[in-house]
């Protein structure tokens, strides 16, 4: 019903009358000569008509209905000053919205469970009262409760019997999962305990040996087949029963020989910065980040963040409300080509890192080959051939009566 340049009565209030009567050209007469805000002035008969006027000016209009002698009636209100009014006739409703709204933060911002997961030894009892001394509990703040990395801190010093903690926050849930550590006695128990020899895993040449305990069947430089007897847990004739089982313990180290397959693109892409950074700031409410549109807009198309919560304090206590401080850093994408020879060089540490991974701690390389290097559809394909030593000897288990 406003023009768009009378946009501005919606914040003091407008009013749409209707008049009637016969002298309507007089009072539209009186009422310029006044200088009064009216607009849309709409006839609907000789002695009728639809007008707008400022709330404020409403008043005004009674000496000038008086002298013309003509009738008004307000046909629709608008603006914040009549939208008051009609809150302030529904107090209730408004009390009922915002306590509405009150306990809806309230339930979003509070612990309503605490799960813990992967303990077998350690009481539940135990952890949750560890985590409440750390203020993870039902019914806590959730920004009260500190860092997770520092609950896993300090749940990790108070728990020796543990290889690891995690701790997370999901939702209105808070998660704590621990990995016990195997205790020396059971593990002490099954490597002394029952009959164990050790066998080859795979075909090898003996490199080392270090048996503790149990009688050695090959020497270094032997040639061993997958399946091989290496080192016996039982002392005395292995042809005849007799002897004292005391189960096989120690390691044997054979040479081993691997052959990877490697390809390596000539042409390489990796990330890299460009130095435009760019800073933006937004409030937060709880855990939620309110994003305002067109507030810091976005001006890099690739670019990675770096985020700085800043939470306001009442001496120790943080409020539920703060601020984030958002820092983008623009990458992009650059294009290296490499020669054949450093195609190779890349190949071999690549497939050197893969190896020892698969080896484990007792693996090492004692020699690198590359076979047969090729260009093929702008990538370069090779073999390698590596003479590798690691751990071959696993334990098997003796049946009683064998």
């Amino acid at each position: 019903m406003l023009q768009k340049n009378q946009w501005p009565q919606n914040i003091k209030g407008w009013l749409r009358i209707e008049l009637t009567g016969s002298g309507l050209v007089s009072f539209i007469n009186e009422a310029t000569r006044r200088k009064m805000g009216i607009s849309q002035v709409v006839w609907i008969s000789e002695d009728r008509m639809h007008l707008t006027i400022p709330a404020s000016e409403y008043v005004q209009l009674k000496p000038i209905l008086k002298q013309t002698r003509t009738k008004s009636r307000i046909l629709h209100k608008k603006g914040l000053p009549f939208f008051f009014m009609r809150v302030k006739k529904r107090q209730f409703f408004l009390y009922g919205l915002l306590l509405f709204f009150a306990l809806l933060f309230l339930l979003t911002s509070v612990v309503w469970s605490v799960k813990i997961e992967g303990n077998e030894t350690i009481p539940d009892k135990e952890i949750l009262q560890l985590l409440k001394n750390e203020g993870v509990y039902v019914g806590q703040l959730k920004y009260r409760i500190p860092e997770e990395d520092e609950v896993q801190y300090r749940l990790q010093v108070r728990m020796p019997q543990v290889a690891w903690v995690g701790f997370r926050l999901e939702g209105t849930r808070a998660v704590l999962t621990v990995v016990e550590k195997k205790r020396v006695n059971e593990q002490e128990k099954q490597e002394s305990g029952g009959s164990y020899n050790l066998v080859a895993k795979k075909e090898a040449v003996v490199y080392d040996l270090n048996v503790k305990r149990g009688r050695s069947l090959v020497e270094v430089n032997d040639v061993v087949k997958k399946g091989q007897l290496l080192v016996s847990g039982r002392y005395g004739d292995q042809d005849t029963d007799e002897g004292e089982w005391v189960g096989a313990k120690g390691k044997v180290l054979g040479e081993v020989w691997y052959e990877s397959n490697v390809t390596v693109p000539l042409q390489r892409k990796r990330k890299v910065y460009t130095g435009n950074r760019e800073k933006a700031w937004y409030p937060y409410i709880a855990t939620q980040v309110i994003r305002i549109p067109f507030l810091f807009p976005e001006s890099y198309d690739k670019y990675e963040t770096i985020r700085k919560t800043n939470t306001p304090r009442i001496k120790d206590y943080p409020l539920p409300f703060g601020w984030v401080e958002e820092e983008r850093l623009e990458t992009r994408w650059v294009s290296r080509k490499l020669s054949v020879k450093q195609a190779i060089a890349l190949g071999k540490e690549r497939a050197k890192e893969d190896l020892l991974f698969q080896l484990g701690k007792d693996g090492r390389i004692l020699d690198e080959k590359v076979l047969h290097p090729r260009v093929d559809n702008g990538k370069v394909v090779m073999k390698i051939h590596f003479d590798v030593v690691e751990e071959i000897s696993v334990k098997q288990p003796v049946l009683q009566g064998e």
